[in-house]
């Protein structure tokens, strides 16, 4: 059943269906041959895998990730992280990093935030004599920081398909985000040391740093509003969902005054598009992981990943590493909603803490959309690089590998992930 299951689901890829009708059709295909698979599996698991108080978060942050980028708040956040590390040399490598962190902040969407930063910084790098190569990666790396940093669409996602605490896994989920956002600034100071960066000559001034503060003081307060909100039991995480809906809409309309009933429309229809294909994914993804369920595919894997070793550290090692891969062969959403739930059950197994191992596995995934061939992440650097992606293929490898020293490193050490969880 498992793999007739895969080879359909591949099989389907392979001739160009989108993800979500593959993992569909695939399932169908199972349904269809395997007597011991009821018909209405099909149409009670997709619906009960969309029929999720917690996943009705994912459209309203969305839409309000869309509404404060429409409303110019991205030009404000890359204003105040040229004003904070702009001077340096190799600034604007810095520049894309802390701008990331500030924007995951806001719509935790790592494709969005990509585009959005990518789409100024990119540019404004090659300008400057950065290397294109250089620049699309540090803008699709940096990019990986918004799965982690609250609100994170890839967090409740993972939460809701778990049984895991979303409002534990968005604070578990700070610390490695800032983690990965310092080991890729140390990664730009080490390579600027031997390559051709530009040195800025524009001097640090702290009247600048004070009005780029206030002017991006919107974006810097939302973050804390829903953390804090979620932490102290105003309002759950779909909750805060709408509530930075309210936020952004509130600025858009009333602060910056650049958001009209016209373009509200259009944000809405776009975020709902976004929306829906992430629904349509974890429907049908539902019941794929329910067949891979009756085919006993976690006792499965589980009895192969002891057959190499017992030591639970090594197994992750060994999942982050497989993560990564699967990740570089498939869309990261279809990747996380497939295989979460065999996941969630080998780190109980192991006597993780579900909440560190959430976290563990969101950024092992995540590091597929930077690995190729398919890499999301990579393909909207390249493109607004305007380079064929052959060109960075080489340099990915030295991107990767901090990543997976920080991934491996909240793997073993459980206080980064569990210490800001425990005040809840």
């Amino acid at each position: 059943m498992t793999l007739v299951l895969f080879g359909c689901f591949f099989a389907f890829l392979f001739l160009g269906v989108p993800v979500a009708f593959s993992t569909g059709l695939a399932a169908l295909v199972v349904v269809l041959i395997e007597p011991a698979v009821q018909e209405r599996l099909l149409i009670t698991k997709t619906f009960g895998g969309m029929d999720s108080f917690t996943l009705m978060a994912i459209p309203f942050f969305v839409l309000a990730g869309e509404v404060m980028s429409r409303s110019g708040l991205t030009k404000r956040i890359i204003d105040l992280a040229v004003a904070l590390v702009g001077h340096f040399r190799a600034g604007l490598a810095y520049v894309t990093v802390i701008a990331n962190v500030l924007m995951a902040g806001v719509s935790g969407s790592a494709s969005a935030d990509c585009a959005a930063t990518g789409s100024i910084l990119i540019p404004a790098m090659k300008s400057q004599g950065y290397k294109p190569e250089f620049a699309a990666l540090m803008a699709a790396f940096s990019a990986m920081m918004a799965p982690l940093i609250p609100p994170s669409i890839f967090l409740i996602i993972y939460g809701s398909m778990a049984g895991v605490s979303i409002g534990r896994l968005f604070l578990a989920g700070i610390i490695p985000g800032l983690l990965v956002g310092g080991s890729l600034l140390i990664l730009s100071f080490l390579m600027s040391r031997s390559s051709s960066f530009t040195v800025e000559t524009k001097p640090f001034s702290g009247k600048s740093l004070r009005e780029a503060t206030k002017k991006a003081g919107w974006a810097l307060v939302m973050p804390f509003l829903i953390v804090g909100g979620i932490r102290y039991g105003i309002f759950t995480p779909t909750e805060a969902g709408i509530v930075a809906v309210v936020y952004a809409m509130f600025y858009g309309f009333f602060i910056e005054r650049t958001l009209t009933l016209k373009s509200l429309r259009e944000l809405t229809m776009s975020a709902a598009l976004s929306s829906a294909n992430i629904m349509m994914i974890v429907g049908f993804s539902a019941v794929f992981g329910t067949i891979l369920a009756l085919g006993r595919f976690e006792q499965q894997i589980t009895s192969v990943l002891f057959s190499i070793t017992t030591q639970p550290l090594v197994v992750v090692a060994i999942l982050i590493l497989v993560l990564t891969l699967i990740g570089g062969l498939m869309d990261e959403v279809s990747t996380a909603v497939l295989f979460v739930p065999t996941l969630a059950a080998i780190g109980a197994k192991m006597g993780f803490d579900p909440v560190q191992f959430g976290v563990v596995m969101v950024l092992a995934i995540m590091m597929g959309a930077v690995m190729p061939p398919v890499g999301t992440l990579l393909f909207i650097g390249v493109s607004i690089a305007k380079i064929p992606l052959s060109r960075i293929l080489i340099m990915v490898w030295w991107f990767l590998l901090p990543l997976l020293l920080v991934n491996l490193l909240i793997a073993f050490v459980p206080p980064l992930t569990t210490y800001l969880p425990s005040f809840m």
